[in-house]
């Protein structure tokens, strides 16, 4: 029997994170799925992974404390001995935070979950990433955009795009592949009911080509096709994965 290859998505219990570890377990991903505070959703997602015949690991950590993205890493390397082979880098947190009001424990938040949580998994991970491995950033719309109160999120975002390229830079020559999606409206989390209502779902649908809601699998299966051999060409690149909102 071939071995498992394995996958580390963070922030998978909900959302587009849970959506991509399904996604990558149906492509034969032994999947590490990653909670910050709820464990039982987490379990949700690891069990409906095994009962579809896939293999799936918990680990949990708060990607606030500072502390979380060293320790979160000692712990997936443990698990992979073979090695990492896919790195999705999906937590995040988006408080309302435009400019005018955003106080600066918000912004600090945002730039520890955001930011530097990923930049410090991907450094602590880097050395247990297979040869051939692919990392797999969640940028979002609003990093090119300018739409609703989310200034500090948006500038953030715009920072992981650049770290994309930076670390294509430096993980290529390893064989390593590093990318990112941009999501637009998203049917999850609290944007998830907005959607439903009559007047979030005419905005949502006015700026796309696609004239519906995206759902977390339209993302997830993005994510799994960058972490692909079908992708093996691509990095360094920031993918719109949006409808055609930005046409």
């Amino acid at each position: 029997m071939a071995e498992f290859r394995t996958a580390f998505i963070t922030g998978s219990s909900q959302g587009i994170g849970a959506a991509t570890a399904r996604a990558l377990a149906a492509e034969g991903y032994r999947v590490i799925v990653h909670y910050g505070g709820n464990r039982s959703l987490a379990e949700q997602v690891a069990s409906s992974i095994v009962q579809a015949g896939g293999q799936a690991e918990l680990v949990g950590g708060d990607l606030s404390d500072p502390d979380t993205p060293a320790r979160l890493a000692r712990e997936v390397a443990a698990l992979c001995p073979r090695g990492l082979d896919a790195l999705v880098l999906n937590a995040a947190i988006m408080p309302q935070s435009d400019i005018l009001t955003c106080p600066p424990e918000v912004f600090d938040r945002l730039t520890t979950v955001n930011l530097r949580a990923p930049f410090f998994l991907l450094q602590n991970l880097a050395p247990v990433l297979t040869e051939s491995a692919s990392v797999v950033f969640v940028s979002s719309l609003t990093a090119r955009r300018v739409t609703g109160a989310v200034a500090a999120y948006g500038s953030i975002k715009a920072a992981i795009e650049s770290l994309v390229r930076r670390a294509a830079s430096e993980l290529g020559p390893r064989g390593i592949r590093v990318n990112a999606v941009a999501p637009g409206t998203t049917a999850t989390g609290p944007i998830a009911g907005w959607t439903q209502t009559p007047q979030g779902h005419e905005a949502t649908v006015a700026v796309q080509a696609l004239k519906r809601v995206a759902q977390p699998e339209d993302i997830g299966d993005a994510i799994a096709l960058l972490c692909s051999d079908k992708a093996r060409w691509i990095t360094g690149a920031v993918v719109p994965v949006d409808g055609g909102a930005m046409l």
